[in-house]
């Protein structure tokens, strides 16, 4: 005679089925609407083609999920619901479940549908809600971890944009405001390098993957290795890629310059006395696009030959006031500006990797609760996110990536405001750095809400400060719906498995 369990694994053997199935589906869903937010500035500055963000997403995000996505997937699964309502009453927790997984899911493709970057977190939470509240009222929700999670909504976009402007307001006055950028950019870079990778390798390591051994680490030994490798990255940048970059670019605008002036100067001169002969030439090296080439495409016959001393264009003023200091009136240096490119895809592959492991929780989250309430035939859930389906909820994000995600990387990386590598930069960093530190601390925030702060907040300090406030208008308004119409989806769905199934 099958025992209790058998008997209700036996029972409940399709529902995990069919869950999985729609686990599957949200997490294409995410990918289509949530991942593409990674890559979208670096898309949209040039950087990087649409296919190469695919690629590199789909290699970061899968990596972040299995080394991350335990912690936000456990928050998810037991913080926004008290489990114990449920002892006794499985079969209606399993069927909440799936109820949140379809009617997230079906959210997330509308949204994707009309090419709005809506928040995974918010539609999760609102379906989490909207199933227990049919099933046990009030009582069974967790209010004040909600109220955390809701408090992390709006501080997330507040505190990523504030991170970004600090990041490109130090760029802007280091580097992209100096009589000569190019030359303040290369001694900067291996100092950005450090910082970069540094943090990003503590944020990895610190209490990180069990699998891998990190969490065995102290704090000390974190900050050691985060160091230490921050510092090699550095000393390489400071070894190779600064002389690389410095005879790429003024390589490439000495042969532009040299079709129109005697060639006094050669390619491989050094960086001072190339832009000491320029200045003294009388060439105007504005990054708006009359010195070396203007930056859309015209043939270095557009040079414009201005005197130095009159239109000293590339000297900025003392800032004489609180905006002067945070916005810039000169334009971005086009050859300064490419010292951020690489920079922009690695802090871009590091947000992925923070996407990953924060929102892969929310389309396993459920599907992990299905499969621990099958397995112990418990409402307590006490065993870990296994690995493997973290890996298969990644699967899933790069799928709906590949196929879907184009619609939403434009509307990020091009239809809110100009992204150039140096803003772009600031904007990644800042992003994966609220991001990182709020998956390290168990809170599901939104990375959605994350990125399109700090692309609004930067793109009102730099000097070309258009932010296309309609397209953040609509943003804005599908945030806010989000939840609930997530809610009622859930909702409506539980309410049809009470007439046909519980």
């Amino acid at each position: 005679m099958d025992s209790p369990l058998g008997a209700f694994q036996a029972e409940m053997l399709p529902y995990v089925v069919g869950g999985a199935v729609i686990a599957f589906i949200l997490a294409f869903a995410i990918g289509a609407n949530d991942t593409a937010n990674s890559f979208g500035t670096s898309v949209g500055s040039k950087v990087i083609t649409l296919w190469q963000a695919y690629l590199l997403a789909s290699v970061f995000e899968t990596l972040g999920a299995i080394l991350l996505g335990h912690k936000v997937t456990d928050t998810m699964r037991k913080g926004v619901v008290d489990l114990a309502v449920y002892n006794g009453s499985e079969k209606e927790l399993m069927f909440g479940q799936i109820a949140v997984l379809t009617g997230c899911g079906a959210w997330m493709l509308m949204a994707t549908f009309f090419k709005l970057p809506v928040s995974t977190t918010h539609s999760i939470v609102g379906a989490t809600i909207g199933f227990s509240f049919v099933l046990r009222g009030s009582s069974g929700i967790r209010w004040e971890k909600i109220t955390r999670i809701f408090a992390s909504w709006v501080i997330s976009p507040i505190l990523s944009g504030l991170v970004s402007v600090i990041f490109y307001v130090c760029i802007d006055h280091s580097v992209l405001r100096r009589s000569r950028p190019l030359s303040s950019g290369l001694l900067v870079l291996p100092l950005i390098y450090f910082l970069c990778f540094a943090f990003n390798i503590f944020t990895i390591i610190f209490e990180g993957s069990e699998f891998l051994g990190f969490d065995k680490l102290t704090l000390t030994m974190c900050i050691a290795l985060s160091c230490g490798g921050g510092l090699s990255v550095a000393i390489l940048v400071y070894l190779f890629l600064v002389p690389y970059l410095r005879n790429h670019i003024l390589s490439s605008s000495s042969s532009a310059r040299l079709v129109e002036m005697a060639p006094t100067v050669q390619p491989t001169q050094s960086l001072l006395a190339y832009e000491n002969g320029v200045a003294e030439s009388g060439l105007n090296m504005n990054s708006n696009g009359n010195g070396v080439t203007n930056g859309k495409g015209d043939s270095p016959t557009s040079l414009v030959v201005t005197n130095h001393q009159s239109h000293p264009q590339n000297v900025v003023a003392p800032s004489s006031s609180v905006e002067a200091f945070f916005r810039s009136s000169k334009p971005e240096d086009p050859q300064a500006s490419q010292l951020f490119s690489l920079l922009q895809v690695t802090t871009a592959c590091f947000g992925g990797f923070a996407h990953g492991g924060n929102d892969v929780s929310n389309a396993i989250a459920p599907l992990v609760s299905l499969h621990a309430i099958f397995v112990e035939g418990t409402a307590d859930q006490g065993g870990q996110t296994p690995w493997y389906m973290l890996l298969y909820g990644s699967l899933g994000m790069c799928l709906g990536l590949w196929l879907l995600g184009h619609r939403v990387i434009y509307t990020v990386g091009e239809n809110l405001t100009k992204i150039t590598p140096a803003s772009g930069f600031a904007i990644e960093f800042g992003a994966a750095v609220t991001v990182l530190v709020a998956s390290k601390m168990g809170l599901p925030i939104s990375s959605t809400q994350c990125k399109v702060g700090s692309v609004v907040a930067v793109g009102l300090v730099q000097a070309n400060h258009a932010v296309k406030w309609h397209t953040f208008r609509n943003i804005s308004l599908s945030w806010l719906v989000t939840l609930p119409v997530a809610g009622l989806l859930s909702a409506g769905i539980i309410i049809f498995f009470k007439l046909v199934a519980l």
